[in-house]
């Protein structure tokens, strides 16, 4: 089997890295035909098109358009109409959901708002398949832009394992000497984090144990709210930290006696498992995150996660306290969190059931 990338994506987007290394050791050959993302589609295409050119000698069996490459589906569609070849689309995420109703950075109604809906809504339509990281994101699809529900097929997020390995981080957890307790958070500062819960959380803690320290890594929209609640709450247990270069996360992270995932109440909070989750769990470090349809698809609370309540500050403050007062149960999470990735999340295991997806359509 071959497949063929396709479009201006980001070849170094960790969705992406995991499917085509995930697909290369199961014995797919990936070959690509990629732009760089900044150019405009009418610079775009053309570039696209005439690179499409050696494939016609270079046969493929699908076109895989990868993660935000909306755009970018029209094009492989009407390539996949002129060498009978199916379109597989990744998309992570609609582009509706994140720019209006998440981020609220388009007005409802407005033509931009609009427009996303479309480009969503067309992507999806011209598809032959689309995956989707959860069940309740496959469903959000279909149910908001009227596309049949079998067409969607789900692929979880998964975990760069030759990155994110606990063979390569042992020994290098320095910073759990002494009395302090580091609780972490990483990842881009949006409203699906709900990283306020997670300030009004450290409030909270600090009033009941000060060994306990919080640690919260990135930027975006929401990062001057963040730092001026915690400014304006005098707080002294919490550490804002811009980010550190990816290659160099497993080594933060090791640092950590407990990881945070995410604690919004949007709705697209709801439906996502972020990378974040797998990354952790794959360093066997216990994950505290917040109970939602999307969780629930692949976790077990208190088996190999610890879940509490989504945008309640007293309930993630709870779950931290009990946690670091029980080592027992803390470990028992990361153990059983780092057998279910390496079980059933690692790039060669995502690979492997994009491979099967892909088969059925050939049969």
């Amino acid at each position: 089997m071959r497949v063929c990338f396709f479009g201006g994506y980001n070849p170094k987007y960790i969705r992406n890295v995991i499917i085509k290394k995930g697909l290369i050791k199961n014995g797919v050959e990936v070959v690509e035909c990629h732009t760089k993302s900044k150019f405009k589609f009418w610079l775009r295409y053309p570039i696209l098109f005439f690179q499409h050119l050696k494939f016609f000698l270079i046969k493929y069996d699908f076109i895989f358009v990868p993660a935000f490459r909306h755009k970018d589906v029209p094009l492989a569609k009407l390539l996949g109409l002129l060498t009978n070849k199916p379109v597989v689309f990744d998309p992570l995420v609609s582009r509706y959901e994140t720019k209006v109703v998440d981020q609220k950075k388009v007005a409802p109604y407005s033509m931009q708002a609009r427009h996303n809906f479309r480009i969503d809504k067309l992507s999806f339509k011209l598809a032959d398949i689309v995956l989707a990281d959860t069940f309740a994101h496959a469903d959000y699809y279909a149910r908001e832009f009227g596309i049949k529900r079998n067409k969607f097929s789900r692929v979880p997020v998964g975990v760069p394992d030759e990155l994110f390995s606990l063979f390569k981080t042992r020994g290098k957890e320095e910073n759990k000497k002494g009395n302090n307790f580091l609780v972490q958070f990483y990842g881009s500062f949006l409203p699906l984090q709900g990283i306020e819960h997670i300030v009004q959380a450290a409030r909270i803690v600090e009033t009941k144990d000060r060994a306990i320290r919080f640690e919260l890594i990135g930027s975006g929209q929401t990062f001057p709210m963040i730092k001026k609640l915690a400014e304006e709450l005098g707080l002294k247990n919490i550490v804002l930290r811009d980010w550190v270069p990816f290659n160099e996360l497993p080594e933060v992270v090791s640092r950590a006696h407990i990881c945070l995932g995410i604690f919004g109440n949007t709705e697209k909070a709801l439906r996502v498992v972020p990378n974040k989750v797998f990354q952790c769990l794959s360093l066997e470090k216990p994950v505290i995150t917040g109970r939602t349809p999307a969780i629930l698809e692949f976790f077990v609370d208190g088996e190999n996660i610890f879940l509490c309540e989504g945008a309640d500050a007293d309930s993630l403050a709870k779950a931290i306290m009990l946690l670091k007062d029980n080592e027992e149960l803390r470990k028992k999470i990361a153990k059983n969190g780092y057998k279910l990735i390496q079980e059933n999340f690692t790039s060669e295991l995502i690979g492997r059931q994009v491979k099967e997806i892909l088969t059925k359509t050939l049969v």
